[in-house]
């Protein structure tokens, strides 16, 4: 439960502050309170499609790599043939 509380503030205090920073801030106002919020929503977007494609895919890829499965020799029948190492 202690974990759950704490990704859901991680979350909070990094990818939703921001926005509602941008929205609830008195220092701009009209289009310009839109237009910030616009900028803060895309950019951590464009932080999370770098992380993915720098960390987390290439990551993905070794180890889809690493359990890729080797080829089980059959014989005519589709039964597999054992090899015994000598």
């Amino acid at each position: 439960m202690d974990i759950l509380f704490l990704f859901l503030l991680f979350f909070f205090i990094l990818n939703v502050l921001p926005w509602v920073t941008a929205l609830m801030s008195k220092k701009a106002s009209g289009e310009n309170k839109i237009i910030w919020f616009l900028i803060s929503f895309f950019l951590s977007w464009l932080g999370f499609i770098v992380y993915y494609y720098l960390v987390v895919k290439p990551e993905w890829k070794a180890r889809m790599d690493e359990n890729k499965p080797t080829r089980i020799l059959r014989n005519d029948n589709g039964m597999p043939i054992k090899m015994y190492l000598k």
